[in-house]
């Protein structure tokens, strides 16, 4: 009971404070080089597949898997010939993209003021927090050239949260404070939301279903002329 009322303190926080959930997120990935848990080499593949599919990319454009871990994912796309770069929070995660996959490779605070064509950002939009998203879309229309697309892959998706079958508590709770992973401050992404803040921003928005029964894709394109 006492590690329930804990987690639940946490949630709250979690939710609130934008400042702390950024300090737990942060506080993870540079304490860790795994980008998942139990991931080897045929899931990266299955992952690569699966997000070539959706971005059905051209050998001229010019693309950056944003927010990338290790580089494991941009390193296919550089293997089958494609333009791509790579960025991460974790000094470590960029060292381990420069060294072992030879990336081009940096913090993604440190980007220069380059545009794309494609920007990927794989299974990781949900680690900011709800209040911080409106200015990190800015951020990335303006890293878009007219026509680019952003790709947000395997998101959690709020609507299919009951498909983790944790029970009408858990199902509740995340209604409040919607906390997908409480130690790495990961949350369930709203459609509502991000549709009303990125069509605000100059995107237009589309919704794809995930090879997982809980998660979601979106495609949000940039417009071909600047607002």
């Amino acid at each position: 009971m006492k590690n329930k009322i804990l987690s639940l303190i946490k949630m709250i926080r979690l939710s609130y404070s934008s400042n702390y959930s950024m300090k737990v997120a942060n506080n993870y990935w540079q304490s860790t080089n795994i980008t998942h848990t139990s991931m080897n080499e045929k899931q990266f593949d299955f992952y690569f597949n699966e997000i070539f599919k959706i971005m059905n990319p051209c050998k001229n454009e010019y693309m950056i898997d944003y927010g990338g871990g290790n580089g494991e994912i941009a390193h296919r796309f550089k293997e089958a010939g494609f333009n791509i770069t790579h960025c991460d929070l974790s000094l470590q995660m960029v060292n381990n993209a420069i060294n072992k996959y030879h990336l081009d490779s940096c913090l993604c605070k440190e980007l220069d003021n380059t545009t794309y064509n494609k920007i990927l950002f794989h299974n990781a939009f949900f680690y900011i927090h709800p209040t911080l998203i409106e200015n990190f879309l800015n951020k990335i229309y303006k890293k878009l050239k007219s026509g680019g697309s952003l790709y947000l892959t395997d998101t959690v998706d709020f609507e299919k949260r009951e498909n983790l079958g944790y029970g009408k508590i858990y199902t509740y709770i995340t209604k409040l404070f919607p906390i997908y992973q409480i130690p790495l401050a990961g949350f369930f992404v709203k459609s509502s939301q991000l549709e009303f803040l990125a069509k605000k921003i100059g995107f237009s928005v589309k919704k794809y279903d995930s090879w997982g029964n809980y998660r979601s894709h979106w495609v949000l394109t940039k417009e071909i002329y600047d607002k």
